[in-house]
């Protein structure tokens, strides 16, 4: 027999013990939820970039919970653990907690995505997975492609799972005729942001009038309406609106003068403006509601006929406006000759961007035609050479634009959110805007290569296609001037280009400019214009009033 191999006493038998001790609390998010060990590498962990993952980065000591408004306004903290959902969706939740609220904030305070959604969606099951929603769209903005359209990339699925879980809640808690008004507007502002951000413009349109006519019937209910509604709601959806002016500025007459009316109901009208602004926020509403009311001008106007001829309303808005435009520079240099010294990096940066948007509004007020001009609306307009008056103007617009792009750039490279992803309107509209209404070329080119340098999506605004749409514009301009060296004898022919020259909207993001005469016959558009697609029903109509 063979003999019994050796084995040591039982005595001496060792089993391995898992040591336990207080659980790490300082790794990155993502380690956390798959529960492994974080290297804690800064500003993201190589356990997670290594792979492939897309590292959340890390919740501090201040940020472990997410936020709790009191009765007596203060914020407190709520453990982020009693988040509903499953890991993918806590993960999602907490993301958007440290990475997407503070770039959807941008360089301003108004309490919203930081403070009154976080909380609030905690218990609402529709927010809670429009938020997720919109988490996952910025996450996949911010991924290693930076996609043009967000919600198309490795996340869709999700996604798409989550915006479709938010609506199907939110139309049961409105069939019950329990919904407050306060989750049915913060809900139509969740919906609008998603849909603007992944290019679903006509849906993004649809929800916010929705949150308009839910404003209108609560003002015209003479019931009290809650402070908050008043003072961060309708502000939101003002904004919201404002950010939407490409979209209304290629539709039909009659939906830009019904959109104007809606956009009324969004904010109190007959505001004055202060001699000096106590905030860089009270400065940034009184902007807003100066571009509300010089937009909704222009929507009333029919671009067809001379400004004489617009209605006795438009004349008023205009006229109201554009002096409230200039009591707005006065009262913001005030403001900032007391306030700048003291400026942080991000109100230098909020003060800049206000200044941008002052700037362009301004032009656009300046190029309103006169009484005398007899020439239709949409001619006088887009005349190329009174714009030759605003090239310093136009030059403050890209000196400040570039401002703010080397600060998003540098913010990036030490790890900070660069604030590319935003809901509201910030420098793509006005770069685009002196793209295609500057006569120095020179400057058009440089507004081109600022949008080039850093992506970015600012809710219906996106850098690289308003990049492509200015490029195909200028290529238009140079055949047109070719087509106007045609003769009649000794007269030359000059067409203004916006008598040939249409933007198309196609639902998905896709913009371009077509040739009216040369459109297909089968081409699904009216006369050239916006194409119409079937308009959703719109699910707030069970909303009582």
């Amino acid at each position: 027999m063979a003999p019994e191999s050796p084995t040591k006493p039982q005595a001496n038998v060792h089993r391995r013990r898992r040591q336990c001790g207080p659980k790490t609390r300082t790794g990155c998010q993502t380690c956390k939820i798959r529960r492994v060990k974080c290297d804690e590498a800064k500003p993201f962990c190589s356990r997670c970039t290594s792979t492939g993952r897309t590292c959340d980065g890390y919740l501090n000591s201040s940020s472990q919970s997410s936020p709790r408004i009191t009765c007596d306004g203060t914020i407190a903290m709520r453990p982020s653990s009693q988040v509903p959902g499953n890991s993918q969706e806590k993960r999602a939740f907490a993301h958007f907690i440290t990475q997407t609220s503070p770039e959807l904030n941008g360089f301003y305070s108004s309490g919203f995505w930081d403070a009154l959604l976080p909380q609030v969606s905690l218990g609402e099951p529709s927010l809670r997975h429009a938020v997720i929603a919109i988490s996952s769209l910025h996450e996949d903005f911010a991924g290693k492609s930076m996609i043009k359209y967000p919600g198309k990339g490795d996340n869709a699925a999700f996604t798409l799972n989550q915006y479709t879980k938010a609506l199907g809640h939110l139309r049961r808690s409105l069939a019950t005729g329990k919904q407050a008004p306060m989750m049915a507007l913060m809900s139509c502002i969740l919906f609008v942001c998603f849909d603007s951000l992944r290019g679903y413009y006509q849906t993004a349109i649809v929800h916010l009038q929705s949150g308009m006519r839910i404003l209108r019937d609560l003002r015209s209910s003479g019931r009290p309406i809650d402070p908050l509604i008043e003072d961060v709601i309708a502000p939101l959806l003002l904004r919201l609106g404002l950010q939407s002016i490409l979209y209304i500025d290629t539709s039909e007459p009659h939906d830009r003068a019904t959109f104007a009316r809606e956009l009324t109901q969004a904010v109190p009208q007959g505001k004055s403006v202060p001699d000096v602004f106590p905030s860089l926020e009270e400065a940034r509403s009184s902007l807003n509601e100066c571009c509300d009311g010089l937009f909704r001008m222009f929507y009333l106007c029919d671009g067809s006929l001379p400004m004489c001829c617009q209605s006795l309303e438009a004349h008023e808005l205009l006229r109201n406006y554009a002096a409230k435009i200039m009591d707005w520079n006065r009262s913001f240099e005030k403001f900032m000759s007391l306030h700048s010294p003291s400026f942080t990096s991000r109100q230098v940066r909020g003060a800049a961007l206000l200044k941008i948007h002052h700037t362009i509004v301004r032009i656009m007020s300046d190029v309103a035609p006169s009484m005398r001009d007899q020439r239709a609306i949409a001619e006088a307009t887009n005349d190329a050479q009174q714009y030759t008056h605003f090239n310093h103007d136009f030059q403050i617009i890209i000196n400040l634009s570039r401002s703010l792009i080397t600060a998003a750039e540098q913010d990036a490279r030490h790890g900070k959110p660069a604030l590319t992803f935003s809901s509201d309107m910030g420098i793509i509209g006005p770069l685009y805007y002196v793209g295609v209404k500057c006569q120095v070329p020179s400057l058009k080119r440089e507004a081109m290569d600022l949008l080039q340098r850093c992506p970015r999506k600012e809710g219906m605004w996106d850098s690289v296609t308003a990049v492509n749409l200015v490029h195909q514009f200028w290529e238009m301009e140079e055949r047109q001037r070719a087509l106007n060296t045609r003769h009649l004898g000794d007269e030359s022919i000059d067409v203004p280009l916006n008598e040939v020259v249409d933007l198309v909207f196609y639902e998905g993001g896709e913009w371009q400019w077509v040739w009216k005469e040369l459109v297909p016959p089968n081409q699904p558009l009216s006369s050239g214009r916006l194409q119409r697609l079937a308009t959703p029903t719109s699910i707030y109509s069970q909303f009582p009033a």
